[in-house]
């Protein structure tokens, strides 16, 4: 019988058959605003691979690159109050002030971000920098490469540019882009001419977001004031750096794309074979693809204090790599996700044989996660928290102090935000109701405190057919007896939550 198996498991016997230890698995972002779930996939996915290698016994090394010397070419939608930025536009990120001064740059800024993110969601990596990988001069090396054989680079960036269908590429498009030295943009300027010791460039180019200032300069290679030309940068930092797989985005990956052009520069110009790619699908929030620049959906730090970490971790690491993602944190979809997590955590914890299915979803938990926080139900948690607003009595009715502790600020900035579903916004209110009275006594006079939710569920069936009445009668009449509105949490649930024999009392007070 064939095994359908986990991609982290397909990528790592890849990983393991072709390439030679130590492994080394990178990936980066460009540092150009706040990190959402889309871009913290770049961390995210990888670590999972990384994880799975290491469990596995393999020497491992996750790689995170932040490329600081991108230019600056807009101000996310968070940032939009900072318009003084715009006179920034064009220059690497390393060269652009930091708008909340706390760090040397705006690049750095959001780096040491995406680093404080990593080490929320639990993952170590050795970060670095292409403005100092530059600066050390780690692509001096390669520039000397490209130069040399400059027509056939030209051809790879040409050919894959068309298959992407793309008619070729600029006139200004060459292997190396300078950076100004007069106003500091890397944008904007051309190479005018190349030898292997200069680059002389003039800042002409207009950008559309910013214009070259009309400077016309020469700089030696070994100032270090210039980038790779990016389809350039890629493949050059993956052989200084011996990466074994890199996982991308799927824009990489698209024909013509990044990725082509990387392949064919290892193998064209390198002679050597790529390291192991791998597309990740894009994360969408309620069906629309985030955006930093647009302001399109949550920033991770706002995530993080409405879902725990090893919850998004499970969410993206559970389906194919290669799937779109829905990522909503709002009511049913984000109570559905801590449900699947549970009974993942609970086959995790039972082991022994697993049927071919629940084999991808104990890994997905396992690559997520080293420590379950939590044991109850988080319905019963939310549940008794709008019935009593007290957590210490939330812990002691669902008899999880440790896991209501860890989830205490979650679900309070979950319903602060507004995320919580409509039957769970109620406060406990016993009203006697005109209606149903003879029935809602009878069935009060059938509970005892022997009954957990699924027996007070079936009781409401039960006395329903006992007494002539459709169960969604009575259902409604004891929402509106117990809370006041029509619908609310699963009613065995409610009613354990209050209490069985509570609730008897109260309803045989209304209505005896």
């Amino acid at each position: 019988m064939t095994t359908i198996r986990h991609w982290s498991e397909v990528l790592a016997k890849e990983v393991a058959d072709k390439k030679r230890e130590p492994f080394i698995i990178a990936s980066g972002i460009t540092t150009s605003g706040p990190c959402h779930i889309g871009t913290a996939c770049e961390f995210l996915y990888p670590s999972a691979l990384v994880k799975y290698l290491k469990d596995e016994g393999h020497k491992t090394e996750f790689i995170f690159v932040g490329d600081l010397m991108d230019a600056f070419d807009s101000i996310p939608e968070p940032l939009k109050e900072f318009t003084y930025l715009k006179e920034w536009f064009g220059r690497p990120l390393y060269a652009v002030p930091d708008p909340y001064e706390c760090c040397d740059s705006y690049g750095d800024h959001y780096l040491n971000e995406v680093v404080d993110l990593m080490r929320r969601f639990g993952i170590s990596a050795t970060i670095l920098k292409t403005n100092e990988l530059v600066e050390s001069g780690k692509y001096d090396p390669y520039f000397h490469v490209f130069y040399k054989k400059r027509s056939l680079v030209k051809e790879i960036a040409r050919k894959t540019a068309e298959m992407s269908g793309v008619p070729g590429l600029p006139d200004w498009v060459d292997i190396a882009m300078p950076t100004c030295e007069n106003c500091g943009r890397i944008a904007t300027t051309v190479v005018e001419a190349l030898d292997e010791d200069f680059i002389r460039y003039s800042d002409t180019k207009d950008a559309k977001y910013t214009k070259g200032c009309g400077y016309e300069g020469k700089m030696k290679i070994t100032e270090h004031h210039y980038k790779l030309f990016w389809r350039l940068d890629w493949p050059s930092r993956q052989d200084f750096l011996n990466v074994s797989a890199e996982l991308a985005g799927i824009d990489h990956y698209t024909r013509g794309g990044s990725w082509d052009t990387a392949v064919a520069v290892h193998r064209e110009v390198f002679g050597k074979e790529p390291p192991i790619g791998h597309r990740y699908g894009f994360v969408l929030l309620r069906g629309k693809r985030y955006s930093k620049s647009k302001g399109i959906g949550l920033d991770v730090q706002e995530l993080l204090e409405l879902v725990p970490p090893e919850l998004i971790k499970y969410r993206l690491f559970r389906p194919d790599i290669e799937e779109n993602k829905n990522f909503d944190p709002s009511g049913h979809a984000l109570m559905k996700l801590y449900e699947e997590y549970d009974e993942a955590a609970d086959l995790y914890e039972k082991g022994g044989e697993l049927r071919r299915a629940e084999n991808k979803i104990v890994l997905a938990y396992s690559l997520a996660t080293d420590k379950r926080r939590w044991r109850a139900d988080f319905a019963d948690i939310l549940t008794n928290y709008q019935v009593y607003k007290d957590w210490n009595k939330v812990s002691e009715r669902v008899g999880d102090r440790e896991g209501v502790e860890y989830l205490r600020r979650y679900v309070e900035n979950w319903i602060t935000r507004g995320y919580l579903p409509e039957e769970y916004v109620f406060q406990l209110k016993p009203t006697k109701i005109d209606r149903f009275s003879e029935e809602l006594a009878f069935f009060a006079s059938r509970l005892n405190e022997s009954m957990k939710d699924e027996d007070i569920h079936g009781l409401v069936y039960n006395v329903a057919k006992e007494r002539g009445m459709k169960p969604p009668q009575l259902f409604k009449a004891l929402y509106l007896s117990l809370i006041g509105k029509e619908y609310g949490p699963r009613l065995g649930r409610l009613i354990a939550a209050v209490g069985v024999m509570k609730t008897k009392e109260s309803l045989s007070e209304l209505y005896t």
